[in-house]
């Protein structure tokens, strides 16, 4: 009867392995199918932009002076120090025009840039108070000037030089002063 039993069960069981090795095919396959032989491409990551630099000096007023009677013009400058560190001296390089938009020259060195030179000590955020520099250069049509850039010595010996755009211009600096 036992052999009736195991005979009677045989299609059973054949079916069974059958479908247990089909399933293990498909299952073989779909994991085969899977792994990818191409890397997926690395999305690269997009560091944030740093944050703006403060600028190094903060110009409350910048005028030049009205000709004289031989053509000599002088300029006055105000300006906070916007930097960490005690500063002891500031260079401006600026650059004059006339009312044609040329270029005027250093009176002194004929070189279009007149360097300003002014002795500190000015501590972080202090005012330098109004700055007066004579005979800078020489012409009777001087409409106004630029400052280019500024080098900074600082207390401890360090210099850095920063170009116009660590030099931030405050409200109304600048409105007798129109080089644009």
């Amino acid at each position: 009867m036992k052999a009736a039993i195991v005979f009677r069960n045989r299609p059973i069981q054949l079916l069974l392995l059958r479908t247990c090795i089909l399933l293990t095919t498909a299952l073989f396959l779909t994991a085969c199918g899977s792994f990818n032989t191409t890397p997926e491409p690395e999305v690269a990551e997009v560091p944030p932009p740093p944050p703006p630099l403060k600028p190094a000096l903060l110009i409350s007023q910048m005028i030049p002076e009205e000709p004289k009677a031989r053509g000599d013009v002088g300029a006055y400058i105000d300006f906070i120090n916007g930097t960490d560190l005690t500063i002891e001296y500031v260079m401006f390089k600026t650059t004059a025009y006339d009312h044609n938009g040329s270029i005027v020259p250093s009176k002194r060195s004929g070189d279009p840039n007149a360097w300003l030179r002014v002795a500190g000590p000015f501590a972080p955020g202090q005012a330098s108070g109004s700055r007066y520099w004579e005979q800078l250069w020489q012409n009777h049509n001087l409409h106004c000037f630029e400052i280019e850039g500024v080098e900074l010595i600082y207390m401890d010996g360090m210099v850095e030089f920063y170009e116009a755009d660590r030099i931030a211009l405050l409200p109304g600096s600048d409105r007798q002063n129109s080089c644009g």
